[in-house]
């Protein structure tokens, strides 16, 4: 992703319309998913497993806020991709690609960790 945002940088841009702006912030949208993955996967490093995470959210404030937080990072890991692969896919210019390919990484890894939390539960 570094190198990406490296490779986006360097390059000079001469067309600065709205379909631009749309194919960076289908860039932009899965930098972010990503980000907020990571620290959906340190939440549960810290708690050991969801099962864990559910666990202590039954029995105070804090493991309650945890937990919804988790829930939120979730949602939005899964929302925050598909909304980067419409802006790609409407975009225009350098970016375009680049985002609609981490749109669709990011969309599988957030979809692999679903499928890993509705199966912790069982």
């Amino acid at each position: 992703m570094a190198a990406t945002w490296w490779y986006v940088a360097r390059r000079e841009n001469l067309d600065r319309g709205w379909r631009h702006t749309a194919s960076k912030a289908g860039l932009i949208l899965p930098t972010v998913a990503l980000a907020l993955e990571l620290l959906l996967a340190a939440i549960v490093a810290y708690y050991g497993s969801l099962q864990n995470l559910d666990e202590a959210a039954q029995h105070g404030r804090a493991g309650a806020l945890v937990a919804w937080s988790s829930l939120g990072l979730s949602i939005a890991t899964g929302l925050l991709p598909v909304v980067g692969l419409v802006l790609g896919v409407i975009g225009k210019g350098g970016p375009r690609v680049v985002g609609i390919i981490w749109s669709c990484v990011v969309l599988g890894t957030a979809f692999v960790n679903f499928v890993l939390a509705v199966n912790s539960f069982h």
